[in-house]
């Protein structure tokens, strides 16, 4: 587990590969988000433990969460999570519920959505987008302060940051692939 600071933010690092091939998560994912009735275009999809495949990866990701919270000698009876398929579309990057604002963070998000505060929120990489130039497709955080960092996310790859820290993915003009993520919330009580 890798940690970089970045300003006050802590940002961890974990390469992770799972059992199941990518092309094949790719394709589980792809029917997951067909058969998800929704009236208009989606790009986030909360997640519920359908899949063994995926489930793998959530479990990795709750336990580095609960791995930084012992670290961090945060004390706790029980741990809530929260977990979805987001996905950052090659030709229409700009994300549904983030057109006036990109910047967002996930404490407000599940206040919105009366869901429990998350302390962590956790990312795992499982498609990047191609054709990156610039700044494309990485991660950008800003600070309370306003101070802004950007990272590049590598497929395989969780990221670890605190739930209040604002972020947005940058768009990958020219990708001909989505970036497609397995998120989650986790939160101490």
């Amino acid at each position: 587990m890798e940690k970089e600071i970045l300003g006050e933010i802590e940002l961890y690092r974990v390469s992770f590969t799972a059992s199941t091939s990518k092309e094949a998560l790719l394709l589980l994912i792809q029917d997951y988000m067909d058969d998800s009735k929704t009236l208009y275009q989606r790009d986030a999809f909360d997640y519920h433990g359908e899949s063994p495949e995926l489930n793998e990866i959530e479990t990795a990701g709750i336990e580095i969460c609960l791995e930084i919270a012992r670290r961090e000698n945060i004390a706790y009876q029980e741990y809530k999570h929260n977990s979805w398929i987001n996905r950052v579309r090659a030709k229409s990057p700009t994300q549904y519920n983030f057109k006036r604002e990109p910047y967002h963070n996930h404490v407000k998000l599940n206040r919105d959505h009366g869901r429990f505060e998350p302390k962590y929120t956790f990312v795992y990489y499982i498609q990047m987008p191609n054709r990156l130039q610039g700044q494309e497709g990485q991660l950008l955080l800003k600070s309370k302060q306003g101070e802004r960092y950007s990272i590049m996310p590598k497929e395989n790859e969780f990221l670890v940051h605190q739930s209040n820290v604002d972020h947005y993915p940058k768009p990958a003009l020219d990708s001909t692939v989505d970036r497609i993520v397995l998120a989650s919330n986790i939160g101490f009580f």
